[in-house]
This record gives structure tokens, sequence and C-alpha cells, in this order.
């Protein structure tokens, strides 16, 4: 199967304009405070152009016609004034150069990744650059290390070991070496100084800079190597994240006054001057210890032989990354997260699923990263072509458009992409297919977190050397659309703190519209093989036992491969449905009813049982003819599972549906149908694929027709109910009567109100309490079930509630509003011509 797949590549910003002080507050230059707008003009974030106007930012340097934010904020790279001096052994100065204790910058235009061979300035990097000693023990060399080993160790510009015991198995295809003498004691302090000395014996003149590292630990091998090119290795230095002890530990660990260590968990670096300071020296530090904690001797045996200590800088606490959740569960588990991206080492993750999970979270940054760039480059051809007065090729041309929100010009009304409203929790939306206000979902969330944590960052950028840093608090409220040919734009409105600490400080809230795009990059087709999970499974649990989660959830796909497949899973007999109709009158729809059965049904011999549930009141006066025509089906159908049930008292839904659905066990899938529904044999099949006790009950959105006499213009309706288009009808988003659910399931929410009497009410009061319960719903728009039109008469007897419900469903029933508007003009305006736009094609199923 081909499938058609479309990359985001990245997110531009704009920004409003304007600056101006409101109720005599001074705020900071270009900002407005309070509840105004704002623009950081202060900046260089926004050209100013006339009110109004949509005004597009720059980050750093020139301003450009455009910014947009890469699925990842490059900080790795700073400007060429920040280089520092002597950046190897040699002397040699970096251009990709990072201030140690200063902020990184993000690079807008993008950023080359090249964690080995060539880099920026096209310059080839040495191999024997880094060594990472990854201290582990017999009993993680078949998880932690072979996780390690697979993910992040493949980016380190030069090579990694894991240190282990004495008499370890080395015959795994990881490179692992046994420490003579050494066992997997807790606390490691021998393994740790061994690894150490083995470093300087073997490595020492072969490497700049040397890594300490614990085997639940995530390293970015190139934003390492960035960072690292940026310092002198000739110098003793001791980088990580500074540590004094927990509040227990205070006063416990044998530290004098200003002096540190730097904590194991992160990652430990040293120089290759501090190793050959201090290595020779490492029996003493082993006979005086102090503590238990082999992280604090070591910064101990660093600061008495070499001279320095863990240095001092804030920023290490974010290059250096310790997860303090208070429920610590051993793993990272907010990887949308602007303190993961900023970090050079992550820890921990001590269940190697989450290892392989974050690797490949960061590996997507990066392929999203790249693509930001192959869409810059293509913007670059098209606005050189136009220099050159050479031809684009149609490729440059659809992927180098510049950003606009005018890139798609509707020819037409039907054609106008509409925007959604957005606040910090509910979508507004007017589309058709769409509830006026439903709940933000996990994945529209998570994608909105996304982008403003992007945004945070552009903005905060160079917030060190500005002397001042803006915090984001809220979205008050944004727009938000998907343009299927160019991306995703939003519109955000964006509640912020201003804090300047450089001259006089201020903390200022202001507001600041960002205007922003993620844009699709260029068309994928990707032919997806099918999926043996089986084979899969088995695959997954031979190569790592720990991942044998994933194996068990596997296995219950086996039973929905494709039909013919070489492994198909043949079950035993397929899930009968059980379909439960209330019925008082209306014997016309019930003989179509019975016909569409028949043909769906009872022909292919579907695994099914009809109930029936007849109403016996005086109201009722096509109860003998329902009966009679029931006999005949059972005549000329015996093996069919049908039966009618009667029900007393005046019509109601829900007392029926309560009665039927109590003649079947829990384990009972039942269909709660009406008899003005036609369905197919397709959606049978998806009631039972998409019902799962326990789990997940079936509301599936149905097709209501319009009144054929208003469609067809008195003309002979079309006999094909399965017809889909904006003129027939219209989906019943707001319909849950029609339901696949286990009787046990039923059960568990509470049944059926059965004090609603008349129409309507039963099924929202069902689905809330299905929700209420915890159980999954699945909707989804059913091309196999349609509501065929029929008069609608509401009863003024009815409550108040129901009686307003049922007004509103007869008037929809009519037909569209625009064929409405037209049947009004053609009445009331003689000048009126009826447009020979239609609303689209018949879609037919």
């Amino acid at each position: 199967m081909l499938a058609r797949t479309h990359r985001a590549a990245g997110t531009k910003i704009q920004c409003e304009s304007g600056g101006r002080k409101e109720g005599g507050r001074r705020g900071p230059p270009g900002w407005r405070a309070g509840h105004g707008e704002a623009s950081v003009s202060e900046d260089s974030v926004c050209r100013r152009n006339a009110r109004f106007v949509l005004h597009e930012c720059s980050v750093r340097g020139p301003r450009s016609p455009f910014l947009e934010i890469p699925d990842k904020i490059h900080a790795g790279a700073a400007s060429p004034g920040s280089r520092r001096p002597g950046g190897t052994a040699s002397g040699q100065r970096r251009a990709n150069a990072v201030p140690l204790a200063g902020g990184a910058r993000g690079d807008a235009r993008g950023q080359r990744l090249w964690p080995h061979g060539e880099a920026q300035d096209g310059v080839p990097r040495d191999r024997n650059f880094l060594f990472v000693g990854v201290m582990t023990a017999q009993k993680y060399l078949q998880t932690r290390a072979v996780a390690a080993f697979r993910t992040w160790s493949k980016t380190i510009p030069g090579k990694v070991e894991f240190f282990s015991s004495e008499g370890s198995d080395t015959s795994i295809s990881i490179p692992v070496v046994p420490l003579r003498g050494v066992d997997d004691s807790y606390p490691p302090q021998k393994k740790s100084f061994m690894m150490l000395k083995y470093m300087h014996d073997h490595y020492l003149d072969k490497y700049e800079w040397f890594m300490r590292a614990d085997d639940d630990v995530y390293i970015k091998g190139d934003r390492l190597e960035s960072f690292l090119r940026s310092l002198n290795s000739s110098e003793p230095l001791f980088l990580g994240q500074t540590g004094l002890g927990t509040t227990e530990e205070m006063g416990k660990l044998a530290l004098e006054p200003g002096e540190n260590f730097c904590m194991g968990g992160p990652g430990v670096i040293m120089s290759r001057e501090v190793l050959r300071r201090m290595v020779p020296h490492i029996g003493k530090c082993l006979r005086e210890m102090y503590t238990t904690h082999e992280d604090v001797e070591v910064g101990r045996c660093v600061r008495r032989f070499a001279g320095v200590q863990c240095v001092w800088s804030y920023e290490m606490q974010q290059l250096f990354y310790e997860n303090y959740e208070q429920n610590k569960k051993g793993y990272i588990r907010d990887l949308h997260n602007s303190k993961i991206h900023r970090a050079i080492t992550l820890h921990p993750n001590k269940n190697p699923p989450y290892q392989y999970r974050l690797h490949s979270y960061m590996l997507s940054r990066k392929i999203a990263e790249l693509r930001h760039r192959t869409i810059q480059l293509h913007r670059e051809i098209v606005l050189m072509s136009k220099y050159s007065n050479t031809e684009v090729h149609k490729e440059d041309l659809q992927l180098g458009i510049p950003p606009s929100f005018m890139r798609f010009q509707p020819r037409q009304r039907e054609e106008i992409l509409e925007w959604e409203f957005l606040t910090g929790k509910y979508l507004y939306s007017a589309a058709d297919s769409q509830p006026p206000r439903r709940g933000m979902d996990s994945a529209q969330r998570e994608a909105l977190d996304d982008i403003v944590m992007q945004v945070m960052e552009m903005i905060n950028a160079n917030a060190k050397t500005r002397g001042r840093i803006i915090d984001f608090k809220e979205i008050q409220y944004g727009y938000r659309r998907v343009n299927p040919m160019y991306g995703a734009e939003y519109i955000l409105d964006l509640l912020l703190l201003y804090k300047k600490h450089k001259g006089k400080k201020m903390t200022v809230p202001v507001r600041r519209h960002a205007y922003l795009q993620q844009t699709f990059s260029k068309i994928q087709f990707v032919e997806h093989e099918e999926l043996d999970a089986k084979e899969l499974a088995n695959k997954i649990n031979q190569e790592s036992g720990s991942l044998s989660f994933l194996s068990n959830s596997l296995k219950k796909l086996v039973p929905f491969q494709l039909p013919g497949s070489k492994n198909e899973h043949k079950e035993p007999k397929e899930k009968k449905i059980n379909i439960l109709i209330p019925l008082s009158g209306r014997f016309d729809m019930f003989v179509r009813f019975m016909g569409n059965f028949e043909k769906t049904c009872l022909i292919p011999n579907q695994n099914v049982k009809l109930v029936v549930l007849l109403f016996n009141s005086d109201s009722n006066p096509d109860k003998a003819k329902q009966v009679e025509l029931m006999r005949d089906y059972r005549i000329k159908y015996p093996k069919a599972d049908m039966q009618i049930l009667p029900v007393s008292g005046e019509f109601s839904r829900a007392l029926a549906l309560e009665v039927g659905s109590s003649q079947f066990n829990n384990e009972s899938l039942l269909f709660f149908c009406d008899v003005d529904l036609v369905f197919t044999a397709e959606f049978l099949q998806r009631c039972r694929a998409n019902t799962v006790l326990g789990q997940q009950i079936y509301f599936p959105i149905i097709f209501s027709q319009y009144d054929p006499k208003i469609v067809y213009s008195g003309k002979v309706p079309s006999d094909n109910h399965f017809a889909f288009t904006q003129k027939t009808g219209f989906w019943r988003n707001y319909g849950f009567g029609i339901t696949c659910i286990y009787k046990g399931d039923l059960v568990r929410v509470g049944g059926f109100d059965v004090s609603i009497q008349g129409w309507g009410l039963e099924d929202v009061d069902l689905f809330n309490k299905v929700v209420q319960a915890g159980l999954k719903t699945f909707r989804s728009q059913e091309v196999g079930v349609v509501h065929v039109h029929h008069p609608v008469f509401c009863d003024p007897n009815l409550d108040p509630k129901q009686y307003k419900m049922c007004l509103g469903s007869k008037a929809s029933t009519y037909g569209s509003t625009h064929q409405l508007a037209e049947m009004w003009l053609e009445k009331n305006d003689p000048n009126y011509s009826k447009s020979s736009n239609n609303n689209g094609s018949v879609r037919t199923a």
C-alpha cells in the first residue's frame, strides 16, 4: 500500500509591533505593559511597519524577510565573536565555539549536524577526540549497556567502552572491559577509580577529553563535541553538574566551604591534564575516603591532586540534566520540554525501552531540523533564480514559496479554509464535521506545547547578553488551521513575563501575538509492508528480553492481520451481534428495514440475532401486521435467529433497550438500532472490531438524509440510500443512539435511565455514563449506516427539553442551508439567478 505523507519542516514566527505605553506605566522598551500587545523592538525581532500588518521576525543577525521555527532549536553554535582562544591542546580556535557559562544561541537559519567527520567550517574532525567510560554491572550488560551502545554511543566523536566487574561476560556485541580485582558491589568507588586508571594507562595520549558516565544516562554526542571544542583540553578542566549534597548530607561529606563535586549521574568530564595529574595518586585517594559516594570522592581526589574542582556555573545544571521529578520512576517522562532540548546529557533512564524512546525522539528532532533546512534551500533557489533570470524547477517553486497566510487563494466561498478558535483547554469550530466545542486531545495539546516551547526558546536565544529573560505564562487565546497544501498555521495571543536583570530590575506582564507556520516539506511515498506481528514479537524477544512488554502488546495485533495474509489468524467463529430494535407503529419503515436486513444478514447468513422490542399498547395499530411480517420471515428463513419481545406501556426507547439487553449475558455484543436505519455487512464487521469488552464502546456517527422532496425538487428520489453529499444529507455529530456495546459494559455504566419517556435524551445519558465510568468511546463517520428520511412528529406533551431537541432535529432534516437559502431567494428575489455551481460530486458506498 502506498502512503502519501507530508512532513512538517518548521514554524514561522511573526509578531505585532507597537511599543506604546498604557496607563502611565513605564514598560520595557518595545513592550506594551499589562494587557496590551507587545513587540520586542529592543531585540530587533520585529520589523516596524504599518499597524495591523503582519510583522515578520528575526532573532539575530540581519533582518530576514521571514523566520521559521525548526522543530528543534539549535543551541550548540555561538556567533564568531564568542570564540575562546585555545579551543584544543594545540591552541587552535574553533568556529563553532560556545561560551562555557553563557547562553547558547539558536540559529534560525538551520544548522548542519555533523556528529563525526566534516564540521560546519569544512575542517575534518578527528575521531580520537573523546573517550567515554560507562560504568555498568554484569546484570545490566544485556539491558542498559546494550541500549546505550545501540543509541547514543554512535554519536560520540571517539570511543565508548563499558566497564564491569572482573569475570564479566565479554562475548556480547558491545565493548566490555572487565576490571581486574573489581566487583559489582555498591557504591562503586573502586570501580570508578580503576576505570579512570584504565583510561589513563591506555588512552591518555590518544584522546583530548575523558568522560565517566553511568549506563542509564543519555548523551547527545554532537552537542557534546560542539561544547568541548570551544574549550582548551590542555588546561585542567573538571566539568559536570555541580553538587553539594542533599539537605540531609550537608556537613557530612567532609567538604570545606567553597568546595564541591561533580555529580556522577549526569556524567563527569575531565580534560587530559586533569587525568594526567590525578591518576598517579589514585591509590592514596582509595585509602583516604571520607564518604560512600564515589562521585564525592572522585571530586575530592581531583581537587586535591589536580588543583581544580567542578566548575561553578549555573549553565552546567542545564547542560548536564538530572531529572528531579518528585515521583521518580527511573525514566524521563516529559520529552517536550525546553530543558530536554538544552541539555547535553540526560539522566536517568533506567528502563531500556525509555532509552530507545528518548533516542527515537532525538532522531525525529534531527530529521525535522534537516527538513527545515531543505525548505530554506528551496526558498534560496527560488530567490536566486529571480536574480539570475533562470528557470525554476517545479519542485523548487512548490516548496520554495515564501511563508504567508495567503499562499492558498480560494476561488469560491466553499474553498475558504476555516480557522478554529482555541483557548488553553478547548477548541471551538464552525466546521460541519466538528462539534462547536470540544476538549483538546493529547496530540493537539502536545503539538501546541511544542510550538510554544520553540517560540520561547527563540525569544530567549540571547537573553543573557540582553540582560533579560521572558517566561511563558499561558495562551490567552488563539486560532489554528491546517492548509493541506502548505502546512499548519497558528495565531496565538501569549501572556508572558518580562524579567529584566540588567540595570533597573523589573518584572512586567506582557502580551504578544505570534503568527506561526509549520511548513510541509516534500511529499514522500512510502510502501508499507504488511506487519507480521508474531514474527516481530519473536524477534524482539530474541534480541532483548527487556523489551518483552512490546512483544506482549504486539501479540494483540495478530488477530487484526489482513485477510489472506500468510500468517492469518483463524478465529473459530466471528462474534454474534445481537440487534435490538424498539418498535411502535411505523409499519412501512419496518417493511423497508426487514428488506435491508434480509439482503444484508439473512441471505449471506451473517452471525446475528434480531430482537424486535414491540410495544403492545393501544397506540400501536400496526402490531398485528408487524407480528405477521416477522412470522413470514421466520418461515422463509427457519435457521435465522429472530424473535419478537413484547414490551408493556407507552413507547420508551430506554425502557425497550433495557428490557431487550436483559435477555443476554455479559459477553454478548449488542447493537442498539432503529427501524429507520439501513446498514451494510461492512458496518457489522466494524461493530465487532471497534467494540472491546471492558475497554471501548462504539458510537458511530451516522449519515442522515434530507427531505428528498426538497433535495430532488419533487422528482423521484434515488433508490440508493448510500449517497453522501452536502446536498443529500448530513452527519449526525451529536447523535449517540446507534451504539455497539457489550452487555457487561452496559451493566458496568449503570444501564439506561428508564424514567425517560418518549423521544430523545436516553442516548446522551448513556454516553455520559460511559465517559464517567472511564471507558473509551470510539467515534467515526460510519459510511455503512444511513438514517433514511421520514417525517418527524414532535409530541407537545414531551418534556420541554426533549420537545426542544425534537424540534431542532426536525428542522435539521429539511435540507442543507445552501439549498434552503436558494429556495428562499428564488421565491422572494425576482432578480436571483440560481447558481450553476454544484455542491460536490456524489460519493456512494
